[in-house]
């Protein structure tokens, strides 16, 4: 990138077909655009973590739904039973009230006053009962709620596991072209991995694509366009060899991730009409390997850009919300 700006520059100059003062002014737009792409990826890398943490925790939310669900049933059962148990005991002691009645009469004050007594309890209860009732209505009506909640949450993660694996299958096609060496496709956490490798897209240190990663990339965006519901994130990753700056704008490995996956995302975009709407880049830099850096093996596994396709969660988030 450093020599490309160095021969523009020359020409600039010597053809003059532009000033002095253009050209800075240009430089300094072009770097300031650099800079404020990289904090904006930044930005994204924050907002991911917390949409991943959210994707990764709906199955076990949905566990603690059926369980909370169980110890529901239970609870109802109990509350029968003591409704029975409280309904026979109410009948009893009315029974036993009228068979006072009948026999006491008017005979005396006092049972009179044993008979008040009587009415007064069965009067308790009776709103006891109601009470019983009303809560028991109450535990139904949340445990269908509940379980209509799980069976909907349910249908979703099986609509969008199906859908990742026809996603994943429809790119496995689109690249059938491509060895495993140069990329691999694979489901990881409900989302659509695109492996590339450097071998396939960048020569050593440069930010340019080469003609058979545009090729890929090319296919790769046919699929895309076609599920426009998707989010696509354009990771770049590098290994832990430190980056030989030569002054210009790459500084280290995360500036150089970082600019590969602005390549990659503006020949998506640019040359091949991906939604912009849809897509954005971000640079790991080494932070994130998939093997050890101790090996050359592993040290090329770990160059690599990885393109993620999401489906939408909006639905579950929603549903979870409720």
């Amino acid at each position: 990138m450093r020599k490309c700006l160095l021969y523009l520059s020359v020409v600039c100059l010597c053809t003059n077909c532009v000033t002095q003062k253009k050209y800075d002014e240009l430089l300094g737009n072009y770097l300031t655009s650099e800079i404020k792409n990289k904090f904006l990826n930044q930005s994204f890398d924050s907002l991911k973590a917390v949409c991943a943490t959210d994707n990764e925790t709906l199955s076990a939310r949905i566990s603690k739904l059926k369980g909370d669900s169980t110890d529901l049933s239970a609870l109802i059962e109990t509350m029968k039973k003591e409704m029975d148990e409280q309904i026979d005991k109410y009948s009893k002691s009315q029974q036993e009230y009228l068979k006072k009645l009948k026999d006491a009469g008017d005979k005396n004050q006092k049972s009179n006053a044993d008979l008040l007594q009587m009415q007064l309890d069965l009067e308790t209860q009776k709103i006891a009962l109601q009470q019983k009732e009303a809560d028991l209505k109450k535990a139904n009506s949340d445990l269908l709620a509940r379980e209509a909640k799980i069976t909907e949450l349910q249908k979703l993660l099986s609509e969008q596991k199906m859908k990742s694996e026809a996603l994943r299958d429809a790119i496995k096609k689109a690249l059938t072209d491509f060895s495993a060496g140069e990329l691999s496709v694979y489901i990881k956490n409900g989302k659509v991995y695109v492996s590339m490798s450097d071998k396939l897209l960048f020569k050593s240190g440069s930010t340019v694509v080469e003609s058979k990663g545009v090729d890929a990339l090319g296919k790769l965006s046919d699929v895309i366009r076609k599920n426009t519901d998707i989010e696509v994130n354009v990771e770049g990753h590098t290994d832990n060899v430190p980056y030989a700056s030569n002054g210009g704008l790459i500084k280290d490995n995360w500036d150089l991730s970082l600019m590969r996956s602005s390549s990659v995302l503006h020949i998506l975009t640019d040359k091949y009409k991906v939604s912009p709407k849809q897509i954005i880049g971000s640079g790991r830099g080494e932070n994130f390997p998939v093997e050890t850096n101790s090996t050359a093996e592993g040290r090329g596994r770990n160059r690599r850009t990885e393109i993620i396709l999401s489906p939408k969660i909006d639905k579950l988030l929603d549903l979870l919300g409720e």
